[in-house]
């Protein structure tokens, strides 16, 4: 559709009876209703507040003007499907014009009086959604769906290898402490932190804590009910993962088994004793042999950004009773920057990239590609890809090191095109129909405001790591 046409068609459209408008704007709690030259939003959020909003069209503007006249604050209303007010810009996902769904975008003009122009608009779905149409979808795990189980292992056993300190020799952290006071924690603005947020909860995990660690089970809330966790990094191979426990245990936790393969960290769970590989995402052996847990998304960065990007975040603490460890120094001496490999690894011939190098890399079938965290710009790279059958948008910052990729194509078969918005983390993104998305992959404002993107079979280890775990793998550009 013609925008500058639809721009007349809305200013048009206030012909409309308004008692048409009432009847369409009844099916769609949070659609706003046009009623004469009044726009009505049943809910906005700014921030963490909610709002109902009146809008009024100044007679004789082109582009579009609105007054906000009225704005009443909301207590315990739904975000879903909401407008939202994000820095100078009012996105709202739903109008009805003459029976016609519209997105619309308006631009903050002035404060004192609050005053909007229309800036954007489309039809909803215009030529977007596709009847009847598959996306494809990530694999069950980076490791095969229908693995084989041979003499009780779906990996070579010969190939993993004792690590040195036994079972829970390098002990799991089971029952996490974190703290708001971040002088207390001892953090500095340059340490990786493993980000976690799920709903309004945020926690960071340093590095340095878990070098020592490895594993921390925890609890997040999911739709008001307690659920488990087991985030694990492992320092040998530079990786990091969210997994969601298994509702049908009586012991939910995971351990450090000792074992490695592939120099990766080998977990066991507590109520089986089955090992299950990190990078692989899979049990490898015992009882729950093949099994595969429910995956979230992470994100690795500095300290000092994800404080900015998260304020409200807690952060991860040891209390000085519980472990003597000295976090302040890195338990493995020059192995980040260096050439040297602790442990067996199958297979240590591509040297297409430094060793350590870390790269954010994804598995989609049998095609794998990674993205290095140094060829990112500075403040944030976006690019538009396709890794096998999957249409993929990838993330990052060298300077913030970190990296993110997500499948772009939706649930309605749409395959968005992103370009960067910089300086305004988390924020990161804006796609072709003008909605802004997160690094979490969760679009904030915009027509496609609350959409999530879908995670994907990817995250972020040192190259040796994921090139003997995924052999032949694809380096972008």
């Amino acid at each position: 559709m013609n925008r500058a046409w639809l721009l007349i068609l809305m200013q048009h459209a206030l012909l409309m009876p308004a008692c048409l408008l009432a009847i369409i704007g009844q099916a769609h709690a949070q659609q706003a209703v046009l009623n004469g030259n009044v726009i009505d939003l049943p809910v906005v959020t700014l921030g963490a507040q909610s709002y109902q909003v009146q809008l009024t069209i100044q007679d004789g503007t082109s582009p579009l003007e609105v007054l906000v006249t009225s704005a009443v604050e909301l207590s315990n209303a739904s975000a879903a499907g909401a407008s939202s007010f994000v820095g100078n810009l009012l996105s709202i996902p739903s109008i009805a014009v003459a029976g016609v769904n519209y997105w619309a975008s308006f631009s903050l003009l002035s404060a004192d009086p609050p005053r909007l122009v229309l800036t954007d608009a489309g039809e909803l779905g215009a030529g977007s959604t596709v009847q009847n149409c598959t996306r494809p979808e990530p694999d069950l795990s980076n490791g095969p769906d229908s693995a084989q189980v041979v003499n009780g292992f779906v990996v070579p056993p010969a190939d993993i290898v004792d690590g040195g300190p036994g079972p829970d020799g390098i002990p799991a952290i089971n029952h996490p402490l974190f703290t708001s006071d971040f002088k207390l924690a001892g953090m500095q603005a340059e340490d990786l932190v493993i980000g976690v947020k799920i709903g309004e909860q945020v926690r960071a995990y340093p590095h340095r804590l878990m070098d020592y660690h490895e594993i921390v089970n925890d609890r997040f809330d999911i739709e008001g009910v307690s659920k488990d966790f087991t985030i694990s990094y492992c320092p040998l191979t530079g990786s990091a993962l969210l997994w969601k426990s298994f509702a049908d245990s009586a012991n939910t936790t995971f351990g450090v088994s000792g074992l490695l393969y592939n120099s990766n960290l080998v977990l066991y769970d507590r109520e089986t004793g089955s090992l299950w590989s990190q990078m692989l995402e899979q049990a490898i052996n015992g009882p729950q042999a093949t099994r595969i847990p429910e995956k979230y998304q992470v994100l690795e960065t500095t300290w000092g950004n994800w404080l900015a990007m998260y304020p409200q975040t807690l952060v991860l603490m040891i209390e000085e009773t519980e472990f003597s460890f000295p976090y302040e120094f890195y338990p493995y001496g020059f192995y980040r920057s260096d050439n040297s490999v602790l442990y067996n690894v199958t297979d240590l011939s591509d040297n297409r990239l430094h060793r350590k190098e870390r790269v954010l890399g994804i598995t989609v079938g049998e095609n794998s590609k990674v993205y290095p965290i140094t060829n990112f710009a500075s403040d944030v790279s976006v690019i538009n890809d396709r890794v096998g059958n999957m249409d993929v948008v990838s993330v990052g910052s060298s300077s913030n090191n970190f990296g993110a990729v997500f499948n772009r194509q939706l649930e309605d078969c749409t395959v968005l095109d992103f370009s960067p918005i910089e300086n305004q983390s988390p924020i990161v993104m804006v796609d072709n129909e003008g909605s802004q998305w997160d690094l979490f992959g969760v679009a904030t404002s915009g027509p496609r405001a609350g959409t999530q993107l879908q995670k994907t079979n990817s995250f972020v280890a040192y190259w040796f790591a994921w090139a003997a775990f995924f052999p032949g793998a694809e380096i972008y550009p």
